[in-house]
């Protein structure tokens, strides 16, 4: 059994970040909505990230229920599962926090690509042309992906793991 941590000072920053990013979509979307003869296919894009980031909200708050309850459930790296203190628990529960820092990371970037495609998408609609919005899309995508893999490289180097 687990200890239960509360989330890092970091993961709840980045929550909010990606919350705002998120909220800042939709009224990005209600802006574009009012300049284009489109009206609500602009608000494709914030429907789908708020989802996203509900169902990851809900993963964080209940994250010791899922993973005792479902494990299958949780993706966990495998430095988690290597650690190897049975006795004292703290290592691997520190660990586990720290996994949703991760979580967190990926709401606060899922928010700024929602906000990224919707002004894409309303720039598009309102000029009829390809945005150039594209391109940092994916730039986005890029720094989410270098920063996952640090985010977990900080957590291995935190719990070095002697073979």
């Amino acid at each position: 059994m687990l200890k239960k941590y509360g989330l890092e000072k970091v993961a709840k920053i980045l929550i909010i970040i990606g919350v705002l990013l998120v909220l800042s979509s939709w009224i990005l979307g209600a802006y574009y909505s009012g300049i284009t003869n489109r009206g609500l296919i602009i608000f494709i894009i914030p429907i789908i990230f708020t989802c996203v980031l509900a169902v990851l909200l809900l993963m964080i708050k209940y994250r010791y229920t899922l993973f005792e309850k479902y494990p299958y459930l949780m993706s966990l790296p495998s430095l988690f599962y290597r650690i190897e203190d049975k006795k004292n628990t703290d290592n691997k529960s520190v660990a586990f926090s720290m996994i949703f820092t991760v979580h967190s990371l990926i709401i606060a970037f899922l928010g700024l690509l929602s906000m990224v495609l919707t002004i894409s998408i309303g720039s598009s609609i309102k000029g009829h042309e390809t945005s150039p919005f594209l391109y940092l899309y994916l730039i986005v995508i890029a720094v989410l992906v270098i920063s996952v893999l640090l985010q977990y490289r900080r957590i291995y180097k935190k719990f070095k793991i002697k073979r």
